[in-house]
């Protein structure tokens, strides 16, 4: 019995070893993926200071996934390449477009991005509060700054958050999840007018 009892000891210590190796490499994977995601931020600033007073669009991929622009939240301390698909493999490398035309178009462009504990990607949308601010800037290196207007949780499969709130009007909604992956949280955010 005592034999027994040793054994399986040994696979629980076994165990925890494992998934705590798994837990490590998955945060260094998450913390990879962010630091040349902001990589990539950097590149594309770069070529608008070296393009600076043409009308010329950047061109740009990452991870096999064209860049459709940049989102910048300065409350939470984070700017990322947004990529223009949105599927498991991409949104494992950054902010992805979800739905809506081009970056700061007319209409509800709508964003999505892994909550992770490590605070990257939308790890802290959670701390968004009305009144703060999103900026977006599209490859011509134009950028708009938006406004949050309302924040709540929806159940993964409603789609009402892909419209618009007020017609004629850019809008920018950010989608993560929340309370275990059982609902989205959504944070929406309108240009914000001088």
């Amino acid at each position: 019995m005592k034999r027994i009892i040793n054994i399986f000891i040994i696979i629980l210590i076994l165990a925890a070893i494992i998934v705590f190796g798994v837990i490590i490499y998955r945060y260094s994977q998450y913390q990879k993926n962010s630091e040349e995601a902001i990589e990539v931020v950097a590149q594309i600033e770069k070529e608008f200071e070296e393009t600076s007073g043409t009308e010329q669009k950047i061109e740009t991929e990452y991870k096999g996934y064209k860049v459709v622009g940049i989102i910048e939240i300065p409350k939470i301390n984070i700017k990322y390449p947004i990529l223009n698909k949105t599927n498991d493999d991409s949104m494992q490398y950054s902010i992805t477009k979800f739905a809506g035309g081009e970056v700061n178009s007319i209409g509800n462009f709508v964003v999505a991005g892994h909550n992770y504990l490590d605070g990257s990607m939308f790890g802290k949308v959670k701390q968004l509060e009305i009144g703060d601010e999103i900026k977006l800037t599209d490859l011509y290196n134009n950028t708009i700054t938006y406004e949050i207007f309302d924040i709540y949780s929806v159940d993964p499969n409603d789609t009402s958050i892909l419209e618009s709130v007020q017609e004629n009007t850019r809008e920018v909604t950010l989608i993560t999840c929340t309370k275990g992956h059982v609902e989205r949280l959504i944070t929406k955010a309108r240009e914000k007018v001088s």
